[in-house]
């Protein structure tokens, strides 16, 4: 009698007769010449998924292959499935074998769970590296944007409901979260966000997991996430992650030191005229309504020659605070050099100018009091236009006021000098 194998290795002649009264016998002579090539985990059924040999050595559950084997409505050479409640994962080859127009089905069975667990782990590896890398291509992207642009990319990678950075400067906080795709500055800080300032990495408070705890450029920075689902192959602490978040932050704070520098007067820390001229073409060209400040400082000259510029530098400094002190998103302040500065207030009513002039006197008058072995005069113009107007014509006729302002206070004796 011969049989053959399909899709199988095996082609042998059985010497023994092939008797339907006896099939346990044949089955377990075809197994014995099958099981010297293949492995220890055999069985063999009929058409109908009935169980007819299993090998002695078989160390899997047969009824977890059976009912596998049976719920399969088609023929295959291989399956893989994972059973849940054993939590194996089996791997299983089927041969057919013919008899005398009998069909007979040959099942190899391989416990590949250990094997399975690896790939798995390569996966969720290789996807950790890959968001990493992602992660940190879209962050180097960005390196030179504001440091909180960063936010999306962060809860993007972290699968986080809500990103969150703080970052505290000599007492002033700045926030910014990313939640609902939008990132907002936290103007308002409740106070747990100045309790999530204290967080430690790996620190935990109202689902958030603080990735990020460190002090950046003299300042102290936190990040944190809230996920809002696990998901494989992210692993939030990666030091990856904490370093390339760190190097953003560091870059972007040393670029935005680098602009800032570049828009500050370094003396009195107000704006300086290239500010100026950059505001003046983007914000200053056409408001609905817009006042020009116009402002000089008496007797600096007099107070360099005589005293030194240690004290020339002091009057300048008062002068730039008592501006500074009423400066706001729409009233911009600016040194323009030596002792001339410039105030604008976009969008304001004729009422409002009236209250920024005086609220910028009463601040001269605290900071004289304040100090008073220096006392501080300034001279001041101011213009207002509304509809129709000119800017360059309305800077011009500030100007003019200061320099009558200046001749009137000089006239009543009301200039900078050193208290005796």
């Amino acid at each position: 009698m011969t049989f053959r194998i399909k899709n199988g290795r095996i082609d042998h002649k059985i010497t023994e007769q092939y008797r339907k009264g006896d099939i346990q016998i044949n089955i377990n002579s075809i197994f014995e010449e099958y099981r010297k090539v293949e492995e220890k985990n055999i069985i063999v059924t009929d058409p109908n998924g009935n169980l007819l040999y299993k090998s002695e050595r078989m160390d899997i559950q047969t009824d977890i292959i059976l009912d596998k084997i049976r719920s399969l409505d088609y023929d295959f050479d291989e399956q893989e499935f994972f059973d849940k409640e054993n939590d194996i994962y089996i791997k299983i080859r089927r041969t057919v074998v013919e008899m005398d127009s009998e069909q007979f089905y040959c099942y190899r069975v391989t416990d590949v769970s250990e094997y399975a667990k690896l790939i798995q782990e390569v996966a969720a590896y290789s996807k950790s590296v890959s968001n990493i890398s992602r992660f940190q291509s879209s962050i180097m992207k960005r390196l030179s944007m504001a440091y909180d642009t960063f936010l999306p990319g962060l809860a993007d990678y972290c699968y986080a409901e809500e990103a969150v950075m703080l970052i505290n400067r000599k007492g002033k906080i700045h926030a910014s979260s990313y939640k609902n795709e939008l990132v907002r500055s936290i103007s308002e800080l409740s106070g747990k966000y100045a309790e999530y300032l204290k967080l430690k990495r790996g620190g935990t408070a109202d689902g958030f997991i603080c990735i990020l705890s460190s002090v950046i450029q003299n300042s102290e920075c936190v990040v944190l996430v809230k996920k809002n689902k696990a998901e494989v192959g992210v692993n939030i602490m990666d030091s990856s992650i904490h370093n390339v978040i760190r190097l953003f932050i560091e870059n972007s704070m040393l670029r935005e030191k680098i602009v800032y520098e570049s828009e500050h007067d370094k003396l009195t820390g107000l704006y300086n005229k290239g500010k100026y001229m950059a505001l003046k073409n983007a914000v200053f060209g056409k408001p609905e309504s817009i006042a020009i400040f116009n402002f000089d400082v008496n007797n600096l000259k007099h107070i360099n020659d005589n005293y030194g510029h240690e004290y020339g530098d002091a009057l300048i400094i008062k002068a730039a605070k008592s501006i500074d002190a009423i400066t706001s998103e729409n009233v911009y302040g600016f040194r323009m050099g030596g002792d001339e500065y410039v105030m604008v207030a976009v969008n304001v009513s004729p009422e409002k100018v009236r209250q920024i002039q005086s609220g910028w006197k009463a601040a001269l008058d605290r900071l004289n009091k304040e100090d008073k072995e220096l006392f501080c005069a300034m001279a001041c113009g101011v213009a207002y236009g509304s509809g129709d107007y000119d800017y360059d014509e309305l800077y011009e006729h500030a100007d003019k006021l200061m320099y009558e302002n200046k001749k009137a206070l000089k006239a009543d004796n009301i200039t900078s000098h050193i208290v005796s």
